[in-house]
């Protein structure tokens, strides 16, 4: 899974944000998380939201060769037009993250 962090000084977020493509599971359909933050996501789907609505997210990702899954709840607080997709981002009700993590890889065996 490659990432990067996408950073700018004149980016007014509360967090950083992780530039990546993530597969994305929602209730009528599947799409691809493009950008990811402790505190929200951005992903591209055919499934049309609403602003203000709530959104149930599946985020699948690989880290030292396991498949694990995100499971998380975010408000709707942009919709915009992607081609024919529809690009949304939701700010998450609760973090991913409380506080620093640093993942480690599993122990030899």
């Amino acid at each position: 899974m490659a990432t990067r962090i996408a950073h700018s000084a004149r980016d007014q977020r509360g967090a950083v944000r992780f530039d990546t493509s993530m597969p994305v599971r929602i209730e009528g359909g599947a799409g691809t998380a493009h950008n990811i933050s402790t505190q929200g996501v951005y992903f591209e789907t055919d499934v049309e939201h609403r602003l203000g609505a709530l959104v149930q997210l599946s985020i699948e990702f690989t880290l030292y060769g396991r498949k694990h899954r995100l499971l998380c709840e975010g408000k709707v607080v942009r919709v915009q037009a992607e081609g024919q997709r529809v690009g949304v981002a939701a700010r998450l009700l609760a973090p991913f993250f409380e506080g620093e993590e640093e993942a480690a890889p599993p122990p030899l065996r």
